[in-house]
């Protein structure tokens, strides 16, 4: 199993869970990538605001997670033996995992993406649907945030609602 990646059994659970929410969002059948964005979107739009479309057959920890997921702009630094480095707009590092692709086969290394980082399995996930927005961060910002990262990179294994995995390179 890659360290990156949640365990096959939890990313499967997961993901059961969460095509079927988006699908009841939607109100219509899925049929590709962009129709899970759209509905993703007006499941986040103006804050989780869409309490109605769970029942008793969703696991309360998927409900937890997804009431307090972060959707929108992150940035996608790098992936590290545990996880990949993700910076959120409110400039918070996170160290998340990746639920059944590794994100450098998405998207490269510092790019700016908008996906959900959401806690499920006991730590944070990307919920597999990124849309890179093609804005790559340059030289000298890598180097400031390369250093932000090194500080924080510290501060993750003893931050009890893990920021997450110890991420180590």
């Amino acid at each position: 199993m890659k360290m990156t990646l949640l365990d096959s059994s939890l990313a499967n659970a997961f993901l059961v869970q969460y095509k079927r929410l988006l699908g009841d969002v939607a109100t219509k059948p899925m049929k590709g990538r962009n129709d899970y964005n759209e509905a993703r979107n007006v499941l986040y739009k103006d804050g989780f605001n869409k309490l109605y479309v769970f029942d008793s057959s969703y696991e309360e920890s998927f409900v937890l997670g997804v009431r307090s997921a972060i959707h929108g702009t992150f940035i996608y630094a790098k992936k590290y033996k545990e996880g990949y480095a993700l910076k959120a707009s409110d400039n918070a590092w996170l160290c998340v995992k990746a639920l059944t692709t590794p994100l450098e086969e998405m998207i490269p290394e510092w790019v700016v993406i908008d996906t959900v980082v959401l806690p499920y399995g006991g730590l944070l996930v990307c919920d597999g649907l990124v849309v890179n927005r093609q804005t790559y961060i340059g030289p000298n910002m890598i180097k400031s945030m390369t250093q932000e990262l090194k500080t924080e990179r510290k501060k993750w294994s003893s931050n009890a609602f893990q920021r997450t995995a110890d991420c180590r390179p």
